[in-house]
């Protein structure tokens, strides 16, 4: 529908995140009835939410999201720092979830394993966004090698239904996929044996002899770079 286009998650959802923020200290000043300190109601919370998903989503700029919602600019400014701190560690944590056991990554193997991937828990690659204003000490490691824009670099994990599983912190796009690997807890994880090593898969194999044998594997793996 044109409220998901243009916010990127559905009315509903919507919904739900403005009556959470509605009992979150940090977003008070934006609660209903709330007021400043003239004694003039605050601006609504779903307002300023609009906004931040706006912002998200289409990279609006602060003087476009007070001018359409005819907001303060200061207003929505302040606003969206505490979101931003807010999804980026609450929001995060609640639905960027980790497999962490065979039955939790069995519900992201399925279509691998139809595909002929079987022990594939999901697909991983570098994820630039576009970071500009960089301070001239940071441009070079900012300046990836296939862009001639400063950006940071995200290693990000998603099963084949494209819902996130990891994502490390950002890095300068300098750095390749090799060196954002060591620094992803996910990819660490499976490659040390640390995590899902109770998830069993079989891949066939010719032995010595030219024949075809059944081989037992312990663990997951991702598919990386496209």
């Amino acid at each position: 529908c044109k409220f998901r286009l243009r916010f990127r998650v559905p009315y509903h959802y919507f919904q739900e995140l403005s009556a959470e923020l509605e009992e979150r200290d940090e977003f008070r000043p934006w609660w209903t009835g709330a007021t400043d300190g003239l004694g003039k109601p605050s601006t609504p919370i779903t307002l300023l939410v609009l906004t931040a998903l706006r912002y998200i989503g289409r990279a609006w700029t602060l003087d476009d999201l007070s001018e359409n919602a005819c907001i303060g600019e200061e207003v929505v400014r302040r606003f969206l720092h505490r979101f931003l701190r807010y999804a980026s560690t609450v929001l995060y944590h609640q639905y960027v979830i980790s497999p962490s056991t065979e039955e939790e990554a069995r519900h992201h193997m399925a279509e691998y394993s139809d595909a002929g991937l079987p022990g594939a828990v999901g697909s991983t690659d570098a994820t630039h966004i576009l970071l500009e204003r960089v301070p001239n000490k940071h441009r070079q490691t900012h300046l990836g090698f296939k862009s001639s824009h400063t950006s940071r670099a995200y290693n990000i994990t998603v099963n084949h239904r494209r819902r996130i599983l990891a994502c490390t912190e950002g890095s300068p796009a300098r750095w390749n996929d090799m060196t954002l690997a060591t620094f992803d807890p996910f990819m660490q994880g499976l490659h040390e044996g640390s995590i899902l090593q109770d998830v069993l898969f079989s891949l066939y194999a010719h032995n010595t002899d030219g024949q075809v044998v059944q081989h037992r594997y312990r663990g997951g793996w991702l598919l990386v770079d496209n």
